[in-house]
């Protein structure tokens, strides 16, 4: 069973749509990853039975994008005055509509659409293995792959014992874009250098 790590977010505004990444697992899709597993987009993956994915979900790093609704006051019972004469205090406080602990149902909670992922195996401390990046096609062009991987790498240099990070990028725009954006390094570089050779193993055919 995975440790409990207390989750992150960051939240930014884009042409007047807030977006939250977020790393609880509690707000995850699982049909939005699944779905995004059978697309074409995601060439490398393929769709999970529930359980397994459920699985590989818990035992990962998961950062999920989403685009953030406003939260909705509660409705009012038909025999509950429209004015009431002594303001709830709990009612008054803000705080109480943007709570954490209501945020995905109800009444006063945030409604996230989920809108993208990444996804880090990793043991939390060492190693980090960045793979599955993805951002749904309709809320592409607007700076959310930039951003979320910027986040990926706040959680990289947050870590005083991390050993490597990795991860598999297509050549050109794809090694430049983490080049720039993840400050990562072509392994072949390092092997020319001889300090380390690469070694992998795909999965059977």
């Amino acid at each position: 069973m995975s440790s409990y790590h207390k989750p992150r977010e960051w939240r930014t505004t884009i042409s007047d749509q807030e977006y939250l990444i977020s790393t609880d697992l509690n707000n995850i899709s699982h049909d939005f990853v699944n779905n995004a597993y059978s697309s074409d987009d995601m060439y490398w993956a393929k769709a999970m039975p529930p359980a397994i994915l459920r699985n590989m979900l818990s035992n990962s790093l998961v950062m999920g994008v989403y685009a953030v609704q406003p939260p909705f006051p509660p409705s009012k019972t038909a025999d509950e005055p429209s004015s009431p004469d002594t303001p709830s205090p709990t009612l008054e406080d803000p705080s109480f509509y943007f709570s954490n602990e209501f945020q995905g149902n109800g009444a006063g909670a945030e409604k996230l659409e989920q809108v993208g992922f990444a996804r880090f195996v990793t043991d939390h401390v060492t190693v980090f293995y960045l793979t599955d990046v993805y951002v749904a096609p309709e809320a592409r062009g607007k700076g959310l792959g930039k951003w979320l991987i910027s986040c990926c790498r706040e959680i990289l240099d947050s870590k005083p014992h991390l050993m490597r990070a990795m991860l598999m990028a297509s050549p050109g725009e794809g090694k430049d874009f983490y080049e720039k954006n993840l400050g990562m390094r072509d392994m072949q570089e390092e092997a020319a250098e001889g300090h380390i050779l690469a070694m992998t193993r795909k999965r059977n055919q």
